[in-house]
């Protein structure tokens, strides 16, 4: 119970690696506030399930590209628990496809997401932070920031620039004993990548460059994540912790 008294929120919380991080964070006691944009069954059905394991949660809607909706969904946590400790940044899209096929439309949506939205929901986050005294900020990034693949063009350029964030945040808000890290997952099976992994070639070639010989699960980003949010990481911000089975190895 690392987080007992602390208010969490998880962007993109409904689904997925975020749905499995509020779990966590709800079983280390903290109090969890559950972002969504479309799935307000499936964010409720998380609150639900933290509520019958006695913890507290509730589910805050709004979509973190949107200055007005990131800083609405952070006031509805302050206005409901009285304070925010942690923001976990986990909401992200992603398309796949040849370079050629991706759109402006595809392009300008995986950047509003996975970089401004990460932007715009720190910022709001951090001002509440800074008044309150400090507190954490995870982003849930990925190896593609890092790593180039084909078929993810401007969801790598997404990615980098979420990447470039952490560092650059870190050393913007640590005068406020803000601490901003990241996770870098590696291919986790989620709704987002569930088509493309479903591709046996794909599959097999991600299989093949993984020394653990499997992909990720949800869960298995849970980990980092607590240990970034707790005091046990309380001399480490602008870092990146890769949970990939080995991938970038």
């Amino acid at each position: 119970m690392q987080l007992t008294g602390k208010v969490a929120l998880v962007t993109g919380g409904s689904r997925g690696m975020g749905r499995a991080v509020c779990l966590g964070l709800a079983r280390e006691g903290a109090r969890v506030a559950v972002g969504y944009v479309q799935r307000a069954d499936a964010a409720q059905e998380v609150v639900a399930r933290i509520r019958a394991s006695a913890g507290e949660a509730i589910a805050v809607h709004g979509d973190v590209s949107r200055r007005r909706d990131a800083e609405a969904l952070v006031a509805g946590v302050v206005d409901a628990y009285g304070s925010l400790d942690i923001l976990v940044n986990v909401a992200g899209v992603a398309v796949f496809g040849d370079f050629f096929a991706a759109t402006e439309e595809d392009w300008d949506r995986q950047m509003d997401v996975n970089a401004k939205g990460v932007f715009l929901a720190g910022q709001a986050a951090a001002r509440r932070m800074r008044d309150a005294g400090g507190g954490r900020i995870v982003i849930v990034g990925s190896i593609s920031g890092d790593r180039a693949d084909a078929a993810l063009v401007p969801y790598c350029a997404s990615k980098g620039a979420a990447n470039m964030l952490t560092k650059a945040m870190a050393v913007a808000l640590a005068p406020y004993n803000i601490r901003v890290n990241a996770v870098l997952p590696g291919t986790v099976e989620t709704d987002m990548n569930a088509a493309n992994l479903a591709r046996p070639e794909v599959r097999r070639a991600i299989l093949a460059s993984t020394p653990l010989r499997r992909l990720g699960r949800p869960e298995d980003v849970v980990g980092a994540v607590l240990y970034l949010c707790s005091d046990e990481a309380a001399w480490v911000t602008g870092s990146s912790i890769v949970v990939d089975g080995g991938f970038m190895a």
